[in-house]
């Protein structure tokens, strides 16, 4: 049994098609194929239902997929171990981070982990929190920078980072743009622009919400920027965590009262290796966090 069996066992296992497995792995479909076939003569059992070229795993493809992953991961830890031997010179960093806070926190940290460690191929993906969890489980990501939920996953560790509050964020002659706070019954007369339901966030807001916003949402979007940008020519109102509220001239952000809250964090892998590439990253996080969230 080879590593790179392995590899394309579990990539035929994610995409449940050969042809797509193989244009992923760059490798042709042939190949992958007859290495799975392979596969399967030396494990002495089917691991794949085929219809066409359509992949389904058997009972013992699921019992054995969990095996893989496993060695995978322990191969891929020794290799970060070995890694981490050679003061940073070489390797790669995988990093998950929603998009709140791909400006607002990893520009700096980026730029100053660049800078240090040239050597390191850095990976950073724009994820809602949930595919963030799922790959870190899967071990695609090293290392996630979210925020808590009271449902985290056991099998991630997170460390707090900062809270930060829900703001309500109009334009500069709305008529509550002169408030120094807004209360949850005064957005029960807004028309609100809010994040789609792909986002956590918009989770925590109709938690903490739903009831003052029934029938008060007008628009939904991904876009964070472009919800902004909505707020600032329209009558509209938007709500976002500090975090992700890009300053304008154009726009008040106002604390919604009582606060809803939530806890930025950095997720990892409980039993994996944590690699010294991924705590310079998470020392240069620190370091350039924004002193107005770093409170």
């Amino acid at each position: 049994m080879e590593i790179r069996q392995l590899r394309y066992f579990l990539e035929a296992a994610s995409r449940e098609h050969v042809t797509q497995a193989a244009r992923a792995l760059h490798i042709t479909q042939s190949t992958l194929s007859h290495q799975l076939r392979q596969l399967e003569a030396e494990l002495g059992t089917p691991l794949f239902d085929r219809v066409g070229r359509q992949v389904r795993l058997t009972d013992a493809g699921r019992l054995f997929s969990r095996f893989a992953l496993k060695a995978l991961r322990d191969l891929e830890d020794g290799q970060l171990a070995l890694q981490s031997l050679n003061a940073l010179q070489s390797g790669e960093l995988r990093v998950g981070v929603i998009t709140t806070y791909t400006n607002s926190l990893l520009s700096g940290a980026i730029a100053s982990f660049a800078r240090r460690y040239p050597g390191i191929h850095l990976h950073v993906e724009d994820l809602p929190m949930r595919q963030i969890e799922g790959k870190l489980q899967d071990g695609l990501l090293d290392l996630g920078l979210g925020f808590t939920t009271s449902d985290n996953c056991e099998e991630l560790v997170n460390e707090p980072l900062f809270s930060e509050r829900l703001m309500l964020l109009v334009r500069n002659d709305h008529p509550l743009a002169g408030r120094k706070a807004v209360r949850k019954k005064d957005l029960s007369v807004l028309d609100i622009a809010l994040q789609s339901r792909l986002y956590f966030s918009r989770e925590l807001i109709e938690r903490h919400l739903s009831r003052h916003i029934r029938g008060r949402i007008r628009i939904e979007l991904d876009s964070i920027p472009a919800m902004q940008n909505i707020v600032a020519n329209s009558h509209l109102a938007c709500m976002l965590f500090e975090g992700a509220v890009i300053a304008s001239p154009a726009m008040r952000a106002i604390p919604i009262t009582p606060h809803v809250t939530r806890t930025a964090a950095l997720l990892w892998p409980r039993d994996r290796y944590r690699s010294e590439a991924a705590r310079e990253f998470v020392t240069a996080i620190k370091a350039n966090m924004p002193l107005a969230i770093a409170r």
